[in-house]
């Protein structure tokens, strides 16, 4: 410590070692200086570790975690496959395919891209959540759910609506169950009207959500397929039919497995929270699928464990 330190004299003429009050301003500087350096030396690991990691396991973890994490949250685009691009130093980008989620010829494809950045933040621009029609599908479930009477006037308006419409059209819907289904509730329900799992079907695990009062105020629905976590898109995967939903949901659960608390999934409206309860719940809120025939979809309207079925895009699929 830095003390203000002079010799004196007695009065017999003996040298004194007068010691003062210390240098509080030196003394703060030298402090100063040390938490500086360590701070700069904590941050210098960090940054070495995760530039290491970005380069190590840059494509498989990219893959396994952000491009599934963007499917989930977005099932109105269909997200095809991915490549890592250079990104830089400091970032690690990852790009994946997408056209929307709509019935007939497709348009072309778009690019989306995900980087992160050495300190773990993601960029996810446009894939933040569902948009269009299949957003609106989406959010519109469990409104005003302890309301029949409500419940009654949309679903018989469904049935006006669908009865309407050449049988023969296809559909992307969400369908959305009375209460939330089990496991074993949603087999019986996929052998009773001979549902098998496929492309075209996915389940919804939780659906989206909004509290003003809450932090974050609003989280994305999840949304799953097993093709969702297949990387590249090509490789082949066999689904179940009426025995699909144990397979969707034990896949589901190795996938949040494998993410962690750090993960950043503010880019894409989730949280590791949000994703972690819904593959504790294991409960299905309803079905989006993609290129059903309108009749079928009205059969299942008449289904007592249907609340209402959304329909969000219908045509000719002349593609």
């Amino acid at each position: 410590m830095v003390r203000d330190t002079r010799i004196d004299l007695d009065l017999r003429g003996r040298a004194v070692l007068n010691v003062g009050e210390p240098d509080w301003a030196s003394v703060g500087k030298a402090l100063l200086k040390v938490l500086a350096v360590t701070a700069v030396l904590c941050l210098s690991f960090r940054v070495v570790d995760k530039v290491a990691w970005l380069f190590i396991d840059d494509d498989e973890r990219m893959a396994r975690v952000y491009a599934t994490t963007a499917r989930v949250a977005n099932p109105d685009k269909r997200l095809s496959y991915g490549q890592s691009e250079w990104g830089g130093l400091l970032e690690s980008t990852y790009t994946l395919q997408g056209e929307p989620r709509r019935i007939g010829p497709s348009k072309g494809e778009t690019e989306y891209q995900i980087t992160e950045n050495v300190f773990g933040a993601v960029r996810a621009p446009s894939l933040d959540g569902p948009s269009g029609s299949l957003g609106t599908a989406i959010d519109a479930m469990y409104l005003d759910e302890d309301d029949a009477v409500f419940d009654g006037l949309r679903a018989e308006k469904a049935r006006k609506a669908m009865d309407g419409l050449p049988q023969s059209l296809e559909a992307v819907a969400v369908v959305e169950f009375k209460d939330a289904m089990t496991t074993e509730r949603l087999v019986g329900f996929q052998h009773r009207h001979k549902i098998c799992g496929g492309e075209d079907l996915s389940y919804l695990y939780y659906p989206s959500y909004y509290d003003d009062s809450a932090d974050p105020p609003s989280q994305n629905a999840v949304v799953w397929n097993r093709g969702m976590a297949k990387e590249p898109s090509w490789q082949d995967l066999t689904y179940q039919c009426a025995s699909e939903p144990y397979v969707a949901l034990t896949e589901f659960r190795r996938w949040v497995g494998l993410l962690d608390e750090k993960d950043d999934f503010e880019a894409f409206g989730l949280t590791y929270g949000w994703l972690t309860e819904a593959a504790e719940d294991g409960l299905v809120y309803g079905l989006v699928v993609d290129g059903w025939q309108v009749a079928d979809l009205r059969k299942l309207l008449d289904d007592p464990e249907v609340r209402i079925v959304h329909l969000a895009d219908v045509a000719f699929d002349l593609g």
